[in-house]
């Protein structure tokens, strides 16, 4: 990328020097240099040198001109940026940002001063440990991304407030224009980051890697916080070494304290602080400093962000509690964002996976009511009516068609038969070869479904007559039909990779045989329970007692004959 600039935008060498900020550790470095040449990399014979595994050994390096200051990537693994663009050869100018690797840099210039060297390099002092406890109202927070405010960072008490603007740095704390200059940046930093995740996991992973980019802490954990059953859980964790094997144990009382009063809370040092000095768990944990921010949002606390130190010195300071509140405001919006979309994404392909299954109608419903979809279709008892349906005769005809013709009538045939199961609002379970199963009552509750299935399967017979009317001749094609009611298990069932919406149980095997030797081509056979709730609506001839495969009972099956009242048939 080439950026156009006016002669006036680049810097004039030989009317200011060179100052480039970094940050090593939890330190900013300043290197400031009139040299023609500066080398930024790993090794040690770099002018600016970043040990970092993102950074190679000489990685970039900044050229002075007549013109003005250019940067040029030494062919680097991981690239030069210049404000989130790649670049090879670029000029700069104050208030640009440079990436190198994990790294990054920010451009300015200053005036010379006689009295300063060619070269140099400050490293930003840190400040003394208070003990005591530092807050941050909640309410309050959103203020922490007001550049206005940040300009004049307020000397803050335990009461907890945002003070007027016009209060004044203590005596100890940090320049008010370096700490609001580096707040802003990890503001930016942060919002260009988590706003860009795909899932809440990485989300949470992003999170606490900002959270130990940017401040000195040793173990953290973000946890939820359920207001309902008021439980806290921990979500993701980190040590300095990475993910912990074992879970992260934290303060439960700074935790609750920050969600109970809506505030971030810096212990800057545990055993001298009046309020959680004497707890259990910083006692037991030996927890020297720490700092806990909510995770609010519209005016509820969905989280907070815990880090803490053992490390008896270099105490967490306001500074960073400031980096940790403008980081929770931000993860909160990330977190419930990517939330929403994790949400969006399982339930379309919820909505897809009940689509193999229902008629439209029925997924409609679902979506709305959002039962079942939040449920994941688990495994579940229910009452349901079993349709298996098979086509006779249909084998003997196959012989003489080809490949490509047979598969042409079974998907005409199908077509139709799901069209009668979708018309009731019957689940489709499965195609066996030239036959399949379907049944009703699931997953939508249906106190009528042994009529629907009736009802389908009457109109499945009535469409095959169709066909078989326009068929060509020696084409005919019969079915029959054997249908169950009673208790079932429904529900997403088999593998962890591969798993079918469908009904297991001894109503499923009798629907089965009822079909398979009972029913004859061209009927409708169903068991005495499904007799039961249909008698009163069609007539139905009883068959001999059967004992059926697999069974010690013998099973009282009927021949369904038509409806009572045919005008009503839908």
């Amino acid at each position: 990328m080439t950026r156009r600039r006016l002669e006036d935008e680049i810097e004039q060498p030989g009317k200011k020097v060179l100052r480039l900020t970094y940050e090593v550790g939890d330190r900013d470095q300043v290197f400031e240099s009139e040299e023609s040449e500066i080398v930024i990399g790993r090794a040690n014979d770099a002018h600016v040198q970043i040990k970092h595994e993102s950074v190679s050994r000489h990685h970039a390096k900044i050229v002075r001109s007549e013109r003005g200051y250019e940067v040029v990537d030494l062919e680097s693994k991981n690239h030069v940026k210049l404000n989130t663009y790649r670049v090879q050869r670029e000029w700069l100018r104050s208030g640009d940002r440079i990436d190198v690797g994990a790294a990054r840099i920010y451009v300015d210039f200053v005036e010379r001063q006689a009295s300063s060297p060619a070269n140099v390099v400050f490293e930003e002092g840190g400040v003394q440990p208070h003990q005591r406890t530092e807050m941050i109202d909640v309410d309050h927070m959103d203020l922490l991304l007001d550049s206005k405010n940040l300009k004049e960072l307020p000397n803050w008490n335990s009461k907890a407030t945002w003070p007027s603007s016009d209060s004044k740095p203590s005596a100890g704390s940090r320049d008010p224009g370096k700490v609001a200059g580096k707040l802003l940046r990890l503001v930016g930093d942060a919002a260009e980051t988590l706003l860009s995740c795909d899932s809440l996991d990485e989300t949470l992973d992003r999170i606490l890697a900002l959270v130990f980019d940017s401040l000195p802490v040793e173990r953290g954990v973000i946890c939820f916080y359920d207001q309902a059953s008021d439980t806290i859980e921990p979500k993701a964790m980190r040590t300095l070494e990475g993910r912990p094997d074992d879970q992260i144990t934290i303060s439960n009382q700074i935790a609750r304290s920050s969600i109970n009063e809506k505030r971030a809370i810096l212990v800057q040092d545990a055993h001298s602080d009046q309020q959680f000095g004497g707890a259990d768990s910083v006692i037991l944990l030996d927890i020297r400093s720490a700092m806990c921010a909510p995770l609010y949002r519209e005016g509820r606390v969905i989280g907070v962000i815990y880090v803490d130190r053992t490390s008896p010195r270099d105490h967490f300071e306001m500074h960073h509690l400031q980096a940790l509140s403008a980081l929770a405001i931000l993860s909160a919006v990330a977190v419930e964002h990517t939330t929403l979309r994790d949400n969006i994404r399982r339930e379309r392909e919820i909505r897809a996976k009940l689509a193999r299954y229902c008629s439209p109608a029925v997924v409609d419903r679902i979506a709305s009511t959002n039962e079942t979809m939040h449920r994941d279709m688990v495994s579940d008892e229910g009452e349901v009516s079993v349709l298996f349906a098979d086509l006779t005769d249909f084998t003997s005809m196959a012989e003489n068609l080809r490949p490509s013709e047979v598969i042409r009538v079974l998907n005409q045939v199908f077509e139709r038969l799901c069209a009668a199961v979708f018309d009731y609002e019957g689940t489709l379970d499965k195609f066996r070869g030239d036959g399949m199963m379907a049944f009703f009552g699931a997953p939508l509750a249906q106190p009528d479904h042994a009529e629907r299935a009736v009802r389908a399967a009457l109109r499945m017979q009535a469409l095959l007559a169709d066909v078989n009317a326009n068929a060509h001749k020696g084409r005919f094609i019969s079915m029959r039909v054997g249908i169950n009611s009673g208790p079932v298990v429904v529900g997403d069932i088999g593998s962890p990779q591969r798993k079918d919406y469908t009904v297991i149980g001894d109503v499923v095997n009798i629907a089965s045989r009822l079909e398979s030797s009972v029913a004859q081509p061209g009927q409708v056979v169903i068991g005495p329970k499904t007799h039961r709730q249909i008698a009163h609506l069609f007539n139905c001839q009883e068959l001999d007692a059967v004992r059926l495969k697999g069974r010690i009972r013998t099973v009282k099956p009927f021949l369904v004959l038509g409806r009572k009242d045919p005008k009503t048939e839908g």
